[in-house]
């Protein structure tokens, strides 16, 4: 997969969402853990079930974070609906569904990037069934 854009407008962020997306479904892990830096930060509730942590330091420990989870669901598809930048803070609000295994679930990440265009945190929020 080639390299996303750098989410420093409006326009690149939308194609960094549909990167992230399009590589998420491919189950491309060492493709996403390249947007992350090597001291990120990740929130997830599902971390919280799966490491005991709801909070991941680390782009080694992501990435087993990571390994984990989708040995765990069987089957991952994400649609992208929508993607907000916001360039004062340097942040992308991505709202996807998650089809995971048999769930449909509404879905949005927050990403802060570090100067480099690399996510130097990211928060996942997930959880209500998508009608």
């Amino acid at each position: 997969m080639s390299l996303s854009p750098k989410p420093i407008d409006r326009d690149n962020a939308r194609r960094w969402a549909e990167h992230w997306i399009a590589t998420w479904n491919a189950l491309d892990i060492e493709t996403v853990l390249a947007l992350f830096a090597d001291d990120c930060r990740f929130r997830s509730p599902k971390a919280a079930t799966i490491t005991g942590r709801g909070t991941v330091l680390g782009k080694t420990a992501l990435r087993d974070y990571w390994t984990r989870a989708v040995a765990g669901i069987g089957s991952l598809r994400f649609t992208l609906e929508s993607a907000h930048w916001d360039d004062a803070g340097r942040t992308l609000l991505v709202r996807y569904i998650a089809e995971l295994g048999a769930q449909r679930l509404l879905a949005a990440e927050v990403f802060d990037f570090n100067p480099e265009g690399q996510v130097r945190c990211g928060t996942a929020l997930y959880g209500a069934p998508a009608d």
